[in-house]
């Protein structure tokens, strides 16, 4: 049995996540249990999105994970749990960009450089 993941809440409105995955190509969903072709020449995409407010975390998908991550043979559950695992490994990276903004006055809508419209 594969370890579960508690998946953390909506980090905008702390709603419930829910997770999807969709063939690639056709963009139809898919079953979490749908088996493998033998030459794993299917692709997968995974997102984790929030059932209140529709946020929604990364694209995962099994071709840019071989891609670039250089992970291969990946499952439908493989894909999820890697979804998954970039949702709940969501940080504050950007977060001195975003101050940096602030002290500018950038994070400001709208901008004093910006026209105001008129009804």
């Amino acid at each position: 049995m594969t370890e579960q993941i508690k998946l953390a809440p909506c980090p905008f409105c702390e709603g419930p996540p829910c997770i999807s995955a969709f063939d690639f190509v056709t963009n139809s969903p898919v079953a979490i249990d749908r088996p493998q072709t033998e030459c794993f020449d299917e692709c997968y995409s995974a997102h984790v999105w929030c059932h209140d407010c529709g946020a929604q975390g990364p694209d995962i998908d099994s071709c840019s994970l071989s891609t670039f991550e250089h992970i291969f043979d990946l499952t439908v559950l493989d894909v999820m749990r890697i979804a998954a695992e970039r949702w709940n490994d969501r940080h504050a990276k950007a977060r001195s960009l975003y101050d940096a903004g602030d002290n500018e006055r950038l994070n400001l809508f709208p901008r004093n450089d910006e026209p105001e419209e008129t009804a």
